[in-house]
């Protein structure tokens, strides 16, 4: 049987620096806004496609829609988010964020700086620079693997505008 030195492997070491990040990011939200990571997730969404349905909202964030119905209520409640009927189907209900929400932004930006900043430290752009044109070329060899678009993760978005 062959050993696999799964420290030491891109595919751990990535995962594990996302979920570190995702955990940051978290605390540093919860503590200085009062939002969850996964709220700031639909903000971003829907700053991006604004009127989404649940389901759309769900496939753009990596959720399953019963996953996000609790979110979206809690949102909902705080003021941050409003379900609106589609105006062509009553059926469907669209999310919008509130005026609220756009009172957020500037403190979202500096929650995500302050977790740049402590992840980098000791780092230089140079490096920073490198690491990112690899984990990109990862992420465009495994998307072309699967057969995935370029927009298929609301994640790439945002990379590619910093």
């Amino acid at each position: 049987m062959k050993k696999f030195d799964y420290e030491n492997s891109i595919g751990f070491i990535t995962y594990s620096v996302s979920k570190t990040f995702q955990k940051a990011f978290d605390i540093e939200l919860r503590r200085k806004i009062g939002i969850t990571i996964a709220q700031s997730k639909v903000i971003f969404a829907l700053y991006l496609h604004s009127g989404l349905t649940q389901r759309e909202l769900a496939d753009k964030i990596g959720v399953e829609s019963p996953t996000l119905v609790p979110i979206i209520d809690k949102m909902e409640e705080d003021g941050y988010v409003q379900r609106k009927f589609d105006p062509h189907d009553r059926r469907i209900k669209r999310v919008y964020t509130t005026s609220k929400t756009d009172s957020l932004w500037d403190s979202m930006m500096e929650c995500a700086a302050q977790v740049r900043k402590v992840s980098t430290k000791e780092v230089s752009e140079q490096e920073i620079k490198s690491a990112l044109e690899v984990i990109k070329k990862i992420t465009e060899n495994l998307k072309t693997y699967l057969g995935e678009s370029e927009d298929s993760y609301i994640i790439d978005k945002r990379l590619k505008k910093e």
